[in-house]
């Protein structure tokens, strides 16, 4: 029950032209008196237009993120170019309230877990199949891109702010000396803000389809937030209610540090987290359309 916190939270060119003039007259050449080779050039000298190079590239492009459906979260983004090679990016994902254990990959865990069959393995196992998850972020991304193409083209490293909220829900079951239990309803309600980079690549793979790799990258913040459990505990001991405190802060604690500062009382337990906010972007498939 230790990772109870940690396994809750850890539970998107161009046109060339050239014309030459057809009216202009060759040089022609004559021999003088003294057996001089002279040249005599026309009085009109022809005049080639100079190449044109126009850089046509979209300078908008909306995106799905295809690899975040296996976390049954819904992502999507929309870039826009500010310079040749500079573009700004602002994403919206979300998941809606589902079973922990329903998403597609911690289903994979959960068989994992299960082919260890060991204590802790079938706690989480049964922690996430008891979890429900909800949340929603907002990103804002500023991407630079290299290659000669114009346009967001090429690979690309970007700076990327990222809010996020998190609202999860669980029965917590407490069970004292005497064999007695409790059922506390935990409910998180937390904030993320924190920043980071991030590389990948972008490519045109038609005349308006676009390909969007989330390479690598990761984010480093701060988490906060309230975790609570309404419920009648008038009839529990001092002494369990202490022991309670300590194990449910117990659950986010790292070393020394104790990312979650509860309190037990008659009426339930109350809780606020203060702890790191991390997370990696990578091994992101996205396909849009470019206008």
């Amino acid at each position: 029950m230790k990772h109870l916190f940690t396994t809750l939270i850890c539970c998107f060119t161009i046109g060339v032209c050239a014309a030459q003039d057809s009216t202009a007259t060759a040089p022609t050449l004559s021999v003088d008196s003294t057996t001089t080779i002279q040249t005599t050039l026309p009085d009109t000298i022809a005049t080639i237009p100079a190449i044109v190079d126009k850089e046509v590239f979209r300078k908008n492009g909306v995106k799905m993120n295809l690899t975040s459906l296996a976390f049954s979260n819904y992502s999507f983004s929309y870039e826009r170019a500010l310079a040749r090679k500079i573009t700004l990016v602002g994403g919206y994902s979300f998941a809606p309230e589902t079973k922990a254990s329903s998403i597609p990959l911690v289903k994979k865990g959960l068989e994992f877990a299960e082919l260890e069959s060991d204590e802790d393995g079938e706690e989480i196992s049964d922690i996430l199949d008891e979890a429900n998850v909800k949340s929603n972020a907002i990103t804002g991304e500023l991407r630079f891109y290299t290659g000669k193409k114009a346009g967001a083209r090429g690979f690309y490293a970007s700076i990327y702010g990222r809010y996020t909220t998190m609202q999860l829900s669980h029965l917590y079951e407490y069970e004292n000396d005497l064999g007695v239990t409790y059922d506390l309803p935990l409910n998180a309600k937390l904030t993320g803000v924190g920043g980071g980079v991030m590389f990948g690549a972008q490519w045109l793979i038609a005349k308006r389809v676009t390909f969007d790799w989330y390479i690598i990258g990761g984010h480093y913040g701060k988490l906060s937030g309230n975790i609570d459990a309404k419920t009648d505990l008038r009839d529990m001991s001092e002494e369990d209610k202490a022991e309670l405190e300590a194990e449910l802060e117990d659950m986010a604690t790292h070393g020394d540090r104790k990312y979650i500062d509860a309190t037990v009382n008659d009426n339930g337990m109350f809780g606020k987290v203060n702890s790191p906010f991390a997370g990696i972007r990578g091994l992101g498939f996205n396909l849009g359309i470019a206008f």
